[in-house]
């Protein structure tokens, strides 16, 4: 660039810059990092309000099976579940989930499990039997799994128009009970 004036020059390498790091950090989740030559790697920091906030969407799934759905058939259930991740694809074909992960709940914090309740039952013929009072504080929910998507878009295909999610949610209909979902987005509150 012979002849040009130096702060002609500074302003193209700041330009140049500013849209280097537009490109790799994104700020403003335009989907340009992701889209790039760089891929998906890049910072991200996700305290709420940060900066970098991802916008991954986090969607998780909780199961009462039914009671004479069986040990065998859970498992099945189960497995077939993590399989998604690979099962479910694009329309080019590309798998579009991040991650899945999933089990049996198995918390120590003890809010699962029935509790005695003391007491005598008046209406008993033994005035020193106790009464059994269960309490299923967690409405008898029993195996979770976490789905990881890099977008909201994603998520609502998943959800609403996926075929093979579509006949997962079928097929396993007649053996759950209950299920409760909620999904969020990596720091926002």
């Amino acid at each position: 660039m012979r002849g040009t004036q130096p702060h002609v020059l500074r302003l193209f390498v700041a330009i140049l810059a500013a849209v280097g790091l537009i490109l790799f950090f994104d700020p403003l989740n335009l989907g340009l990092a992701s889209s790039s030559a760089i891929g998906n790697f890049y910072p991200t920091d996700n305290r709420a309000g940060g900066w970098f906030m991802s916008s991954t969407i986090t969607h998780i799934v909780l199961f009462k099976f039914k009671a004479d759905a069986g040990a065998d058939r859970i498992k099945t259930i189960s497995n077939r579940f993590l399989g998604l991740k690979e099962q479910c694809v694009t329309m080019t074909q590309q798998p579009y989930i991040r991650k899945i992960s999933g089990g049996r709940d198995n918390s120590p914090e003890g809010l699962q499990v029935s509790q005695q309740a003391g007491g005598e039952d008046p209406d008993s013929k033994d005035l020193g039997k106790k009464l059994t009072q269960m309490m299923m504080i967690q409405g008898g929910l029993t195996h979770a799994f976490v789905v990881e998507f890099e977008s909201a878009a994603e998520r609502d295909y998943y959800v609403n128009l996926d075929p093979v999610h579509q006949s997962f949610k079928k097929d396993i209909q007649p053996f759950v009970e209950k299920v409760t979902v909620v999904d969020f987005t990596n720091g926002a509150f």
